[in-house]
């Protein structure tokens, strides 16, 4: 009798293993499901020891994913990298949950980008393709999926990802930030990072904007990002910043700045023409090296925008300086020169006949609603990411769930000619060279 209930139960168990999905673990029995990973990426011999070691605590402060620390030293060019990272997430297998880099470019490689467009249609004589070959940009932006082949990721262009379709994905599935310091400067920074956390805890951060923009058509500003950022919270479409104060400057923009970092913490943007020595108003920089040095009585994120703060990704820019020097956190930046180029805050269109008026030829200005922004308008990327901060989303969620959005809507619309203001052009190539130019430079939020 013993026997036949032994075998019984044995055939039991050899039928549940059968039926069951392999690898599948019954809640009840505790197992914990296998965590993401993420991937903090240094160079071992561009840290040193108190870097290394604040490093290590930083990490351990992520509690929910699969911590995986990745040393750069052997890799010398981003796509080798890029094949060493993807392979061992393929040997670990699971999901990726994010990449934290820790360095320079000349640290941990960065890829490289060359401007070459069509944006123009081709006309006689000019083939409507416009390229820059004296200069080569740097983008952290392909290391956000593994889907590519590292064969087709040395001075990409938007040319080659439209005209040559090339099988380049641009679509990012985690988020990828980077913490543009080096040897030396980085423990320092993550002492920073923990005390700006301490200091915004439980309290309503303000947003302040110093908008100095330059494309002027018709007396409005077309580029004005504090003005879309105040339509944001005033227009009903949107509603957005609800709770939150918004500040806005126009003028005496660096005595303004210097004002707001001493009333305390604050969450600040910055728009203007520049390059990597800071923005610029009527020539004359007001957000530069110099006083991103000064601006220490309080720390402060940035959302620097329409001008290439970040280029190189090295130690010459006034983002670094910000970052090693002054108290300035987490900066969102350009390492591109885009221009704000098909950025618009209204567009010529038609409109119904106004009252006691004839005919049906009508145009105005009108401001861009959300359907507008659709159309290949980099203050897509603006709204849905105040659109996740205003759902409660990290400052890197928040940029990479816009960075997602704003690929899909741009991928969507490659092959598409617009006309606006009378003038044709292909706006979606505006739209590749500002995913690969915008940055999270700092640290992702444990």
């Amino acid at each position: 009798m013993i026997n036949r209930i032994n075998w019984f139960r044995s055939i039991v168990i050899i039928i549940a293993l059968t039926v069951l999905p392999f690898g599948t673990v019954s809640a009840a029995s505790g197992v914990a499901p296998k965590k993401d990973n993420y991937y903090f990426v240094y160079n071992s011999s561009k840290v040193d020891a108190k870097d290394l070691a604040a490093v290590k605590q930083y990490v351990a402060k992520f509690k929910n994913t699969n911590n995986v620390l990745f040393d750069a030293n052997p890799y010398k060019e981003a796509p080798k990298l890029y094949d060493a990272l993807k392979a061992d997430q393929k040997k670990r297998g699971g999901k990726i949950a994010g990449i934290q880099i820790f360095g320079l470019a000349s640290d941990v490689p960065s890829f490289t980008y060359v401007h070459k467009m069509k944006f123009f249609p081709a006309k006689p004589g000019w083939d409507g393709v416009e390229e820059d070959k004296e200069h080569k940009y740097l983008s952290d932006y392909l290391y956000s999926n593994f889907k590519n082949d590292s064969k087709y990721l040395k001075d990409v262009s938007v040319y080659g990802i439209v005209q040559q379709n090339l099988p380049i994905n641009v679509i990012p599935e985690w988020p990828v930030s980077r913490l543009p310091l080096t040897k030396g400067e980085i423990a320092k920074y993550i002492g920073n990072y923990d005390a700006y956390r301490k200091q915004i805890g439980g309290k309503s951060v303000p947003t302040v904007a110093a908008s100095a923009p330059y494309q002027i058509q018709d007396d409005i500003y077309q580029d004005d990002i504090a003005l879309f950022m105040k339509r944001l919270k005033e227009d009903k479409e949107f509603s957005l910043f609800k709770g939150t104060e918004q500040r806005i400057y126009y003028k005496d923009l660096a005595a303004s700045l210097t004002k707001e970092n001493k009333a305390g913490v604050m969450d600040l943007v910055v728009g203007g023409r520049g390059d990597k020595n800071g923005a610029e108003q009527n020539k004359v920089l007001f957000f530069d090296r110099k006083s991103v040095v000064g601006l220490n009585a309080n720390y402060y994120t940035a959302f620097l925008w329409g001008f290439d703060a970040a280029t190189g990704l090295g130690a010459d820019s006034v983002v670094h300086d910000g970052l090693a020097m002054g108290k300035m956190i987490n900066p969102i930046a350009h390492t591109i020169p885009t221009f704000n180029r098909g950025a618009n805050n209204y567009l010529w269109l038609n409109i119904p006949t106004p009252e006691g008026e004839t005919g049906d030829d009508w145009s105005d200005y009108v401001a861009v609603d959300k359907e507008h922004l659709e159309w290949d308008n980099p203050f897509f990327f603006v709204y849905k990411y105040y659109e996740a901060i205003g759902g409660g989303k990290t400052r890197l969620q928040s940029f990479f769930e816009a960075d997602a959005a704003y690929a899909a809507l741009t991928v969507a619309n490659k092959n598409t000619s617009r006309l606006l203001f009378g003038f044709e052009g292909m706006y979606s190539a505006c739209g590749f060279e500002s995913l690969f130019s915008l940055h999270y430079l700092g640290l992702a939020d444990y």
